[in-house]
């Protein structure tokens, strides 16, 4: 292709070396001469173009017992993605630490930890970066990822990394300062969220999954029902509403709440965050915001929020 625009469109042609440069030149007649231009000196090269990735993890020992590394540090192919999702949850963990009061003891609890990617990253982080004192335990319903999460933890020497057997619904969170739960499904993300306020969690942070507790009710008023026309804008409409309200909720009970991408779709299509940083009960704001909720359920034919329900507002 680029042989069929020279001395046609294209009547020049640079190439840079560090001790010289060459140029191809034609004329109009489609005649070529190549020339030669020797540097007295060597050419600088500036880097300045190379992206320089931020990552707050690298070739941690965590992460090679995890299989995320190999033994001899390289990153495996096939668990790129997963660690492009470390860093990426790491960066927006730090961010709601700083925006919190929370200075020293962190007790930590990831509901649904499955295999502790997250799990361990965040203990590594908090102890190992942050130099803090930190107690994370990992909630997973599965006995033989809890046995293997165990072993892992204690080859790695990180003594206060724990995993139990158990469920969110039926979890103990008193005395936890931070709570977790990435892609628990449907409702399990509203059990969450309880547990997390009514421990008085000072952060929480959900990456929700599955919204069919509403979409099973949703039914929209006037003209709005042509969001519905549709399954796929429907699915789309019912996790909109799903997570507002669950943003507008933690609003209502004191938290500084922000919704975003967690990371680019194309590591995953389970991408939403929610992420929540008490900063104090304001009972005016309170009632501000649990109107909103009923205004936007009466709207859109919703009966209930299972996370309203569960608290009882």
């Amino acid at each position: 292709m680029i042989i069929k625009l020279m001395g046609n469109q294209f009547l020049q042609a640079d190439l840079f070396l560090k001790n010289a440069s060459y140029h191809l030149i034609f004329d109009k007649k489609g005649k070529s001469k190549l020339v030669k231009k020797e540097l007295e000196a060597e050419r600088p090269i500036a880097e300045t173009h190379n992206k320089i990735k931020n990552r707050i993890v690298e070739d941690a020992p965590f992460l090679r017992l995890l299989g995320v590394f190999s033994n001899e540090g390289k990153l495996k192919t096939d668990k790129q993605d997963k660690f492009v999702q470390i860093n990426k949850y790491l960066e927006f963990f730090s961010q709601s630490i700083a925006s919190s009061d929370l200075k020293d003891d962190f007790s930590v609890i990831d509901m649904g930890s499955g295999k502790g990617y997250l799990t361990f990253a965040m203990y590594d982080y908090l102890t190992r970066i942050l130099g803090k004192k930190a107690s994370v335990k990992g909630i997973e319903y599965r006995q033989d990822m809890v046995d293997l999460c165990n072993n892992l933890a204690q080859q790695a020497d990180f003594e206060g990394l724990s995993f139990v057997q158990g469920t969110i619904e039926n979890s103990e969170t008193n005395g936890n300062n931070v709570l977790i739960a990435l892609h628990a499904c449907d409702t399990a993300t509203d059990e969450a969220i309880f547990k997390g306020i009514k421990a008085n969690a000072k952060i929480i942070m959900v990456a929700p999954c599955c919204h069919k507790q509403i979409r099973k009710q949703i039914n929209p008023l006037d003209e709005l029902k042509l969001l519905t026309k549709f399954g796929i804008l429907e699915e789309r409409l019912s996790e909109s509403l799903t997570d507002l309200i669950r943003a507008l909720i933690l609003e209502a009970y004191g938290y500084q709440t922000k919704v975003f991408e967690f990371i680019n779709s194309e590591h995953t299509p389970k991408n939403l965050m929610i992420s929540a940083v008490f900063k104090g009960l304001d009972e005016k704001k309170k009632t501000e915001k649990l109107k909103e909720v009923r205004a936007l359920k009466s709207r859109f034919g919703i009966d209930f929020h299972y996370l309203e329900k569960l608290l009882g507002c």
